[in-house]
């Protein structure tokens, strides 16, 4: 596998932020089935060769002193119809005149890597980590996908520091207004049954699970 090659477009992302003091903002991370064509520059892609789908950018790391981030994505069967092979990858960042831009290319057609379909007996999750050249932009961001897994050992790791930061959680008949509400403290309102008005409708956020019980 070769290394990830920043593009020119990145490259001028990057002077283009330190002109104005912005910030550099990492949109997504897509995979692909193409590769760089003989003799081509990489750093001259505007896109994949040929695009299949994005990744889930689960957590970003800036190494200030070595002037470059690390960010981690996922790839996994989940909506995949068709089982394809990923031998490319790129990072996008948001261009304040051009919008999203490729801003790094990974050709992995030397380690290819199999994502099966959903509907196969066999399911591939694939984690990358993928570094790329900040330059000295102090602030860097990227969208975290709630869609994304974290390890347990990760999980575990947060949990700590919750129990560590001591959160707090109160139960009360009364409603607490945002002024008197604490940091790290969960407010649970208790409601008399003639309080709560019967809804059929049901609202979630798309990144959390439920599940419908029949009525007893």
């Amino acid at each position: 596998m070769n290394g990830t090659v920043i593009t020119k477009k990145g490259l001028m992302l990057i002077t283009k932020l330190l002109a104005c003091n912005g910030e550099l903002v990492f949109s997504k991370v897509g995979v692909g089935i193409g590769k760089v064509p003989s003799g081509y520059d990489p750093s001259s892609m505007i896109d994949l060769n040929n695009y299949r789908m994005d990744g889930e950018i689960s957590e970003i790391k800036a190494d200030t002193e070595r002037s470059q981030a690390s960010i981690r994505f996922q790839v996994s069967s989940i909506g995949v119809s068709e089982a394809f092979t990923v031998t490319e990858a790129g990072v996008y960042a948001m261009d304040p005149d051009e919008g999203e831009v490729l801003y790094a290319y990974l050709d992995m057609s030397d380690d290819p890597q199999m994502i099966y379909d959903a509907e196969s007996t066999i399911s591939k999750f694939l984690e990358m980590t993928l570094v790329v050249v900040i330059g000295t932009v102090e602030r860097i961001t990227a969208v975290i996908s709630p869609q994304s897994l974290i390890s347990k050992e990760e999980f575990d790791k947060q949990i700590t520091a919750l129990q560590e930061e001591k959160v707090n959680i109160v139960v009360t008949d009364q409603d607490i207004t945002i002024p008197e509400r604490k940091e790290k403290t969960f407010y649970f309102i208790k409601k008399a049954a003639s309080e709560i008005i019967p809804n059929t409708n049901i609202m979630a956020s798309p990144t959390v699970g439920y599940r419908l019980l029949d009525e007893i």
